[in-house]
């Protein structure tokens, strides 16, 4: 360039001209560079240049070639370099060989070293040299011969216009690509893309590498999840593919046609209905389960949308079937509140559900009733369902649930009706969708467990009373153990109380006499003793007492005939039970143990009285007459007692009434009317009784 050929620069300027014959012009290029580039090319040009070196050995280093002077013209070059152009006359025939170019190597090394190689400013090979101004100055530039045309163009990548105009493209079309992206993105939420992570490191790995993630599984669903609805500190990352919990994740992720969202309000409500499904293996419900297709050549999960139902109208009811696209809210048996989607209750009783209740299903917080009585349920209780704020009515008698009722259940203070009877021995059979029989009579339904006990514990213990608005308690047919508490009696709602067929002990406590809008008291077969509470008669509202096959004993309170709602009176056959040599207890029947006592003639005032059962006690005296104010009298037992004397006829009237078997069953009126140990009189006269018993041997035969 001008600056570099300047008179003041101290560089030291080596110019090689380089002849070639392009029409009339002569083209010099002066290029630039350090001693390091010269290396560098040195290697590079040894192929391009051996046709030159192989034409200077044949014609010998002092064969120059003529060059011409003429007008000299600085033409700068797109690279930085210069070209001098030099006006001159044409080249004859034997001028159109180009001068051969020795290597840089060949060239004396340092301008001002050879003087006579350099006289008048040229070579030996007839080329022109510039002499440097200072000879210590820097160091050396290199300069190449390359070839001009002066009909060429600039390459296209080099023109300024090509480069800008290329750049704002590519960044249109950056911007255009990324508006794309995040509204596909944005919008398709069930497009997943995939994101690969190539691992580099050729050593085996001892662990699974785990599956690329997907766009659904980093929106937030999965944490949402796990914070808000996943129990006992749960994380879907310790689950394996098989586990009820994980697969309802994947479902809610890639196969729910819904596609929610992490933001979703009924995110967690659709999430534990899904993990219902998967737990209680809703392919083998009976009703509205099965979501799969099976064709001849393959089976199609999550495609069945409808189901009928048989309803106790007799006519079919349509329905969606769960895990399909539908609402959760149409499911069968979900029942939701109309103006704001909420679920309420859960109605799927007699429906083969098989499998144990996943603790998730009291995150539920809106639930208000679960109905799953009649099924295969088997397992514990989860203790999470105490947490459950709304939960008014829990039914799950009927199946095959064991261990001990959770204390947490007793924080549910909202509960009205808790109904686990009927865990112990009821046998009960379904079959799963992998074939397998679960009989509700052993332990999680599998024989080799042996036999199912049903639900134990202390149940109606001092903390019984937090049930504070409980109205139906019904426990019986299990192995609940302990006393019935003093609490109890707080129970101020208390309708239904069954808990009849366990193992609860002791007294029955005076506090329950406060219980005055209880209807059913059922406390047989189990280890109660003792009398009844004197006030027993403030339970005005009583109408079906049943404590029989118990160890109680002693008289019948004055007060307990002013329960005139009394309608099914059940005191029959009580125990006498002593231990043996090995701890063990023996119970038996016995005649001499039990209540004692006569009948008071109060007893008329029992007018709905329909059943009076009192055989196997040592009742003494004879039936009052008032008794034939019981016009809805049906069954009467009064045989196994020490009851004597005559029937009064306004009992043997009762028989034109309700006192027979509509059924065509005979013995209703039972009484010790035959010869006693065959061949004593008997204990009673009766020209009425269904059945005349004797008294010493209990044998009973149809009088009729």
């Amino acid at each position: 360039s001008n600056n570099q050929v300047d008179d003041n620069t101290t560089s030291r300027i080596l110019y090689v001209v380089a002849t070639h014959c392009t029409g009339n012009k002569l083209n010099l290029l002066i290029t630039m560079a350090d001693e390091n580039r010269r290396k560098k090319k040195r290697k590079s040009g040894k192929k391009k240049s051996s046709s030159r070196r192989s034409n200077s050995s044949e014609e010998g280093e002092g064969a120059g070639s003529l060059v011409m002077t003429g007008e000299a013209e600085y033409v700068p070059d797109a690279d930085g370099g210069a070209v001098v152009v030099v006006d001159q006359e044409p080249f004859n025939g034997e001028d159109m060989m180009p001068a051969p170019v020795p290597e840089p190597e060949a060239m004396t090394a340092e301008v001002g070293g050879d003087e006579e190689g350099q006289q008048n400013g040229f070579t030996e090979d007839g080329l022109a040299v510039a002499m440097a101004v200072d000879a210590g100055a820097e160091d050396d530039y290199v300069y190449a011969a390359i070839e001009y045309d002066p009909d060429a163009k600039p390459p296209l990548h080099r023109n300024r216009r090509f480069r800008v105009y290329t750049c704002l493209a590519i960044v249109l079309v950056a911007a255009a690509v990324a508006v794309t992206v995040i509204y596909v993105t944005k919008g398709a939420k069930g497009v997943d893309e995939q994101y690969t992570d190539i691992n580099v490191n050729t050593l085996p790995t001892f662990e699974p590498t785990p599956s690329p993630l997907t766009n659904r599984e980093q929106s937030g669903i999965i944490e949402q999840i796990e914070a808000g609805v996943l129990q006992r500190g749960a994380v879907f990352a310790n689950m394996t593919i098989d586990d009820p919990r994980r697969m309802a994740l994947e479902w809610i992720l890639h196969y729910d046609q819904m596609q929610l969202n992490s933001d979703d309000v009924n995110l967690y409500q659709r999430y534990v209905l899904a993990l219902l499904a998967f737990s209680l293996d809703s392919l083998a419900w009976y009703y509205c389960g099965n979501h799969r297709m099976v064709n001849a050549n393959e089976t199609v999960d999550f495609v069945q949308e409808d189901c009928d139902v048989l309803a106790s109208t007799g006519l079919l009811e349509s329905h969606k079937v769960w895990l399909s696209s539908a609402d959760e809210c149409e499911w069968y048996g979900a029942k939701c509140s109309g103006n704001d989607g909420v679920l309420r209750g859960l109605e799927l009783m007699g429906n083969d559900l098989i499998g144990e209740l996943p603790p998730e299903i009291s995150q539920l917080r809106f639930l208000q009733y679960i109905a799953f009585n009649g099924n295969c349920l088997y397992g514990t209780i989860p203790p999470e369902m105490g947490s459950m704020p709304n939960l008014l009515s829990l039914e799950l008698q009927g199946n095959g649930l064991s261990g001990a009722i959770p204390e947490e259940l007793n924080n549910a203070d909202k509960l009205q009706l808790l109904n686990g009877a009927m865990q112990y021995q009821y046998p009960y059979q379904c079959v799963a969708s992998d074939g397998r029989v679960v009989n509700t009579i052993f332990s999680k339904g599998d024989p080799e467990n042996g036999y199912n006990w049903g639900l134990m514990g202390d149940t109606l213990g001092d903390n019984v009373n937090k049930w504070k608005s409980m109205k139906g308690l019904h426990l019986f047919d299990n192995s609940i153990t302990g006393t019935l508490s003093s609490a109890l009696g707080d129970l101020k709602y208390l309708v239904f109380l069954r808990v009849h067929n366990n193992a609860i002990q002791g007294l029955i406590p005076n506090e329950i006499v406060k219980l005055n809008k209880l209807r059913e008291m059922y406390l047989y077969q189990n280890g109660v003793f003792g009398d009844f509470p004197p006030d027993i008669g403030l339970m005005e509202d009583l109408q079906d007492l049943r404590v029989h096959e118990n160890e109680m004993w002693g008289y019948l309170p004055d007060t307990f005939w002013k329960l005139t709602k009394m309608k099914k009176l059940w005191l029959q056959d009580t125990l006498e039970c002593e231990q043996d040599e090995a701890d063990e207890w023996k119970c038996m029947r016995s005649r001499d143990k039990g209540f004692q006592g006569s009948i008071s003639p109060e007893v008329g005032n029992m007018k709905k009285l329909s059943q009076l059962l009192l055989n196997n006690n040592p009742f003494t005296g004879v039936l009052p007459a008032e008794l034939g104010l019981c016009k809805e009298l049906s069954r009467l037992h009064v045989h196994q007692t020490f009851i004597t004397g005559v029937v009064p006829n306004e009992i043997c009237l009762l028989r034109d009434e309700e006192l027979f078997d509509h059924t065509g069953q005979i013995g209703v009126f039972y009484a010790d009317c035959r010869p006693n140990n065959k061949t004593e009189d008997p204990y009673i006269s009766c020209d009425c009784c269904s059945d005349c018993c004797d008294h010493t041997h209990g044998v009973c035969v149809a009088d009729d």
